[in-house]
């Protein structure tokens, strides 16, 4: 019941004495023969060490109209858009970290994150959310780990803490990866977790197959559920200059105090640059759990989703995603039904230069994303509120603006 408890703790511990120790003085010295050149190596790479720690972060702001004029104002089976006619700040976000590279390098990543949409969310079980009513905060920690790179042959990277899940072509926006379309799709919203909390290893193989192992508490909580490890694989392979294909895994149970019923899911992610400015996607997933259905019997989910993404100019692109989301047991959607969604994001960039308010702004500088989408869903049950009634679809549009930094 405790193991699992106890190598995150064991772990996290030896992160921090490696950390300790390869910032530590004594270490430095204990290189140099000489004590002048020894503390002057031990403060340039303390400085070094220091001046590697960077902070980016991103505002996200939307308003989203549904002609279903929905009563209450939800938009149905959405994750992070479900306000319907409701100018918000769904994200803002602020990464510190210093980033790893090599091997002997040590390091660390924390997300912080508010607003009124992604995190209430994103947010876990044993942090920011309420284990018993399950209600999320308007702030949330999605990414907190420290990193080591392990000198042994290529360098094995190392991770303690809260991460945002590997698995899925979507995730959620940060500054430096966010996605093609605004609103996220169906098997982002209700086939995968969010987050996972537990240990990571990766490693480089060669230049084109990558791997990663995670032994984490579960899907979506930081306290240990059920005294059991979830176990996470991903194998990434590029197969060639403008293809690469990821292949994920992951198998443990997921209910609280319930360490016998067990879940897994099994995805393929591929991409190709067909052209310089034409890139394509696919995610193809399956997934099932034991006894977690209605009636008592297993619980399958699945879904297959296309992306694609042409640069009209440098600045001006339009994102297509078409896509199916099965869930007949209705576990993972809250009805027994099949969804179809397709979504066209028309996307503008350019430059912010914050500077130009002011030399010391010049941090700031970075991107403005102007986005629209119109997206149109089906499913084969009235699954949607229409007025106070019920129907089979549901169309929105929708404005975005962005501000990375």
């Amino acid at each position: 019941m405790g193991t699992p408890k106890c190598l995150v703790r064991c772990f996290c511990r030896l992160m921090l004495l490696i950390g300790v120790m390869l910032g530590s003085p004594l270490f430095l010295c204990a290189q140099s023969s000489d004590p002048a050149a020894a503390t002057a190596n031990s403060r340039a790479e303390h400085e070094a060490w220091w001046k590697g720690i960077t902070y980016d972060g991103l505002v996200s702001f939307f308003y989203e109209y549904n002609t279903n004029d929905p009563i209450p104002a939800v938009n149905q089976f959405r994750v992070f858009d479900y306000a319907d006619n409701e100018p918000r700040i769904d994200e803002a976000q602020l990464v510190v970290q210093r980033a790893v590279s090599k091997p002997g390098d040590f390091g660390f990543r924390a997300n912080f994150m508010a607003g009124s949409g992604v995190p209430e969310v994103t947010a876990s079980y044993g942090l920011f959310r309420n284990n018993e009513s399950g209600e999320g905060r308007h702030y949330d920690l999605p990414e907190f780990y420290v990193s080591y790179i392990v000198p042994m042959g290529k360098g094995l990277r190392l991770d303690a803490g809260k991460f945002v899940t590997p698995l899925g072509y979507e995730n959620i926006d940060s500054y430096d990866n966010y996605n093609d379309n605004f609103s996220r799709g169906f098997i982002f919203g209700y086939g995968l977790p969010f987050t996972q909390t537990g240990l990571k290893a990766s490693y480089a193989f060669s230049g084109r197959i990558t791997g990663a192992v995670l032994l984490t508490n579960g899907c979506d909580a930081v306290k240990d559920l059920n005294g059991k490890v979830t176990v996470v694989g991903e194998l990434a392979v590029t197969t060639s200059r403008t293809t690469s294909v990821t292949v994920n895994y992951l198998h443990g149970p997921q209910e609280p105090h319930n360490g016998h019923d067990e879940g897994a899911v099994y995805e393929v992610v591929a991409t190709w640059k067909v052209v310089p400015r034409l890139a394509l996607a696919m995610d193809g997933l399956y997934a099932d759990e034991d006894h977690a259905a209605p009636n008592g019997s297993d619980a399958i989910w699945k879904g297959l989703a296309g992306y694609a993404k042409y640069s009209v100019t440098k600045k001006f692109s339009l994102a297509f995603r078409g896509e199916v989301f099965a869930d007949p047991s209705g576990v993972r959607t809250g009805a027994a039904q099949t969804l179809h969604g397709f979504t066209l994001t028309p996307e503008y960039v350019t430059a912010a230069h914050a500077s130009r308010l002011s030399p010391e702004l010049k941090h700031f500088n970075g991107q403005l994303v102007l986005r629209g989408e119109f997206r149109q869903d089906f499913s084969n049950a009235n699954a949607f509120h229409r007025g106070t009634g019920y129907t089979n679809g549901q169309f929105t549009a929708a404005i975005n603006l962005i501000y990375v930094f």
